[in-house]
């Protein structure tokens, strides 16, 4: 199955896909876009225009799903209005379903992940990377 690990940061969804083998392995399948930002959080025509990226990135790349890492939703660390409203968007793209990642999860399989990051990964991509993997 080929999924798009998803992390967002502000207003912009860091992407990076992967597919899994019947054994269990992982591949990384560099794309050439690597992020979508939403540009005006307030605009209509630019929540469309995300929308239609990410539905344009999830059919040239044969996405069969996508998995966001979990943001905190209050207190300190809180995420942004802008951070959800991407995460709404991706969830909106038709006949792609939508997983969630906890952050603490992803921190144990990055320590017990033997084979580690893919040689060409950029370090932005790493939690998105962690997020397909997982």
């Amino acid at each position: 199955m080929r999924i798009c690990g998803v992390q967002i940061s502000g207003s912009t969804a860091n992407l990076a896909v992967v597919s899994s083998d019947d054994a269990g392995g992982v591949t990384y399948h560099p794309c050439h876009t690597r992020k979508i930002t939403l540009e005006d959080e307030k605009s209509g025509d630019s929540l469309r225009a995300f929308l239609k990226a990410i539905t344009a990135f999830a059919h040239e790349n044969q996405v069969e799903g996508f998995c966001i890492k979990q943001r905190a939703s209050g207190g300190h660390l809180g995420a942004g209005g802008p951070s959800f409203k991407v995460e709404a968007l991706v969830q909106l793209v038709p006949d792609i379903p939508t997983y969630f990642a906890n952050p603490v999860a992803l921190s144990k399989f990055a320590k017990t992940n033997v084979a580690g990051l893919p040689n060409g990964l950029q370090n932005y991509l790493a939690d998105a990377y962690r997020s397909g993997a997982f």
